[in-house]
């Protein structure tokens, strides 16, 4: 085995490593955001439960009741010992004009549940969302508030961001990108196509690379490539490297 061969392998087994921290991360975040049962009094004095996603904010005011609140913000005035208790407010009186309180959230859907770069297939498309990088190369932002890209569009601009990036630049992961030293004249044509394979299958949502195609120019790559995605679409990327 060469050393070039041992060093692929290190990486290889570095990136799967980085992969599962991420997971564990986004997993984590998950059980930290979603899904808490909450239990409450219904209109029949019984103990009910109900699932909380999420929640948003409201300011108190004057003449706010927790059933006023529950019907027009969540179609029911039952819900209203639901606010009560989330908030963990006994009375409602004892609320003065501009207190913040939290009101359930009791529905999922994308904003509450797609929280993981790569998710969990039963519960949300598995392309994940993410920041979204302009063209200059910075976070692309709108009236104060980041951009965020999801769908097929996530994927591809993970793989060019793997695809630009020199092995090493990132802080605390050493295996994620491209290693710097494919633009060395000495080096071959197999050993760019493994540089290149290896980088764009490190992304989990990557099946396989389909075609690929590069051309030197100076010191810069112009590189053409198809892959296939875990849904089984074809994603492409046309750049240089």
């Amino acid at each position: 085995m060469t050393d070039e061969d041992k060093e692929d392998l290190i990486i290889d087994y570095l990136s799967q490593m980085e992969d599962s921290a991420c997971n564990i991360v986004a997993l984590s975040k998950e059980k930290q955001t979603n899904a808490t049962a909450v239990v409450y009094v219904d209109s029949d004095g019984n103990d009910a439960t109900v699932t909380v996603y999420d929640f948003k904010f409201h300011t108190w005011k004057s003449g706010d009741t927790f059933d006023r609140l529950a019907t027009d913000l969540l179609g029911d005035a039952e819900y209203g010992t639901v606010i009560a208790y989330f908030n963990e407010v006994t009375n409602e009186s004892e609320l003065e004009a501009g207190t913040k309180i939290k009101i359930p959230v009791l529905s999922e859907n994308e904003s509450n549940v797609n929280n993981r770069i790569y998710a969990a297939p039963e519960k949300q498309e598995n392309y994940g969302i993410d920041m979204k990088i302009g063209d200059d190369g910075d976070l692309d932002v709108s009236g104060g508030d980041l951009k965020t890209v999801g769908d097929r569009d996530n994927l591809t601009q993970a793989v060019a961001l793997r695809l630009t990036t020199a092995a090493g630049r990132r802080i605390r992961l050493s295996a994620y990108g491209i290693r710097s030293t494919i633009g060395d004249p000495v080096a071959i044509e197999s050993y760019l196509s493994g540089s290149v394979e290896q980088t764009v299958l490190a992304d989990p949502r990557v099946l396989e690379l389909n075609e690929l195609t590069f051309k030197g120019d100076g010191d810069k790559l112009m590189l053409e490539l198809a892959y296939t995605d875990i849904n089984g679409d074809t994603g492409m990327f046309k750049g240089e490297i």
